[in-house]
């Protein structure tokens, strides 16, 4: 074997166990919700005044259909004083008529703001949580898609309960996305794995000021935790805003916990691969800030760990050759095994399917790039956002920091965390 088949087999190898420990890490940090609950017992007793007033921001445009069902749901929460807040943001199928006879019934517990206009350098959605974030008294606020379904008509107790002992001041949750087909399910758990690395999941019981991230189908913010950067003022031109403002909340120092709400937090997603893949067209390049030179060093990084081993056994002149393939095989499955429990897709099935999956997120990847490029801009809730401004608003790792330098007493919520 030459000495570059040796270079490339060792950095194969070494590159594979490391990616492993923090996949496995992760994993292993992502825990779920219903199993933290669970080991915390029934919720304290509590007067009603003593629990924290919670806010539910929901953000809603042209969702005649659906917008009914989502908020009945809501208001059948029991939680003493919820205030929900849907922002109708420039609806114009009806859906502003069926909001407004909801909180005619909801005595009070309905507040609906009615959005006309978009001003400029702000995204749709961005502005309207701003302005139902702007309306809400709530100690906690809960951005919610207006898809969400909380299976348990007290999970919001139970979860400002476990917040609250916990010290907790941003609570992000992963939706139960089922039903997945198997080729979903193998994209899924590609961008699972991007995920745990990007956010430094290995890490985030250290409540180290970096990583972190969000999810829009359920985040729980402080509120003081969600003024201290400004709330959505920075995030104003962020296509992935809810993942941003988890970052922005850990780089300030909150205290962060991502979790998995299967079986208790649905939120079906787009039926199939190819549905998701066009889902994510406005994500994904997004997240690699719009640049063209990072897009082509993250194919290329993901391509060797993805297919580097096979591509060595195959071409390699001895049996050593067959190490980092083996060594891929065996941590891929060690890793599908850590995240068994709040995988949406039988974990053997997804290690056999590893090679399928890594070639549907690359081709998400290019495809956001491509068509992003190609439209030059976004189109989003029927409105377009040109490239250059979104280039110019992204908002890049560390901008957050800025609101550390604030903290005294712990966490952003002003208490320690306990032992």
């Amino acid at each position: 074997m030459s000495w570059l088949e040796l270079a490339v087999g060792a950095y194969l190898l070494g590159a594979w166990i490391l990616l492993g420990g923090l996949l496995i890490a992760g994993s292993r940090r992502i825990r779920l919700l219903a199993d933290e609950l669970r080991s915390e017992g029934p919720p304290q007793d509590r007067a009603a005044a003593t629990l924290p007033a919670l806010s539910i921001i929901v953000t809603a445009r042209n969702e005649a259909a659906a917008i009914e069902g989502t908020v009945g749901r809501l208001l059948r929460q029991r939680y003493p004083g919820l205030e929900v807040i849907v922002v109708d943001d420039r609806s114009t199928d009806g859906t502003s008529d069926v909001l407004d006879r909801l909180a005619a019934g909801a005595a009070g517990r309905l507040t609906v703001v009615h959005n006309s206009a978009l001003p400029p350098g702000w995204l749709g959605k961005c502005h309207a949580c701003r302005l139902g974030a702007e309306r809400a008294r709530g100690d906690f606020l809960l951005f919610l898609d207006g898809d969400v379904t909380l299976m348990q008509e007290d999970l919001l107790t139970r979860v400002l309960d476990y917040a609250e002992r916990r010290a907790i001041d941003h609570l992000a949750v992963v939706p139960d996305l089922r039903p997945v087909t198997p080729l979903q399910a193998a994209l899924l758990s590609a961008f699972d794995q991007v995920m745990l690395v990007e956010q430094r999941a290995f890490e985030m019981d250290l409540d180290l000021p970096r990583g972190g991230g969000g999810v829009g189908a359920f985040n729980l913010i402080r509120h003081s935790s969600y003024d201290r950067i400004g709330g959505h003022q920075l995030l104003r031109m962020e296509i992935a805003d809810d993942h941003r403002l988890g970052v922005l909340l850990k780089e300030s120092g909150a205290r962060q916990r991502i979790m998995s709400g299967l079986h208790l937090v649905r939120c079906p997603w787009h039926r199939g691969a190819l549905a998701t893949i066009r889902g994510l067209e406005k994500n994904l390049f997004a997240g690699l800030e719009y640049s063209v030179p990072m897009l082509v060093v993250q194919t290329i990084v993901a391509g060797a760990l993805h297919v580097g081993p096979t591509l060595l056994a195959l071409t390699g002149s001895a049996s050593w050759a067959f190490v980092p393939l083996g060594a891929q095989a065996m941590i891929l499955l060690a890793v599908f095994v850590a995240a068994r429990r709040r995988l949406v897709y039988n974990p053997l099935a997804l290690w056999v399917m590893y090679p399928v999956s890594g070639v549907l997120f690359t081709y998400a990847v290019w495809n956001s790039a491509l068509t992003t490029l190609r439209q030059g801009g976004v189109r989003w809730r029927d409105t377009f956002y040109p490239l250059a401004d979104l280039r110019a608003g992204v908002v890049r790792r560390g901008a957050g920091r800025r609101f550390l330098l604030t903290l005294r007493d712990g966490p952003a919520g002003g208490r320690r965390p306990p032992p």
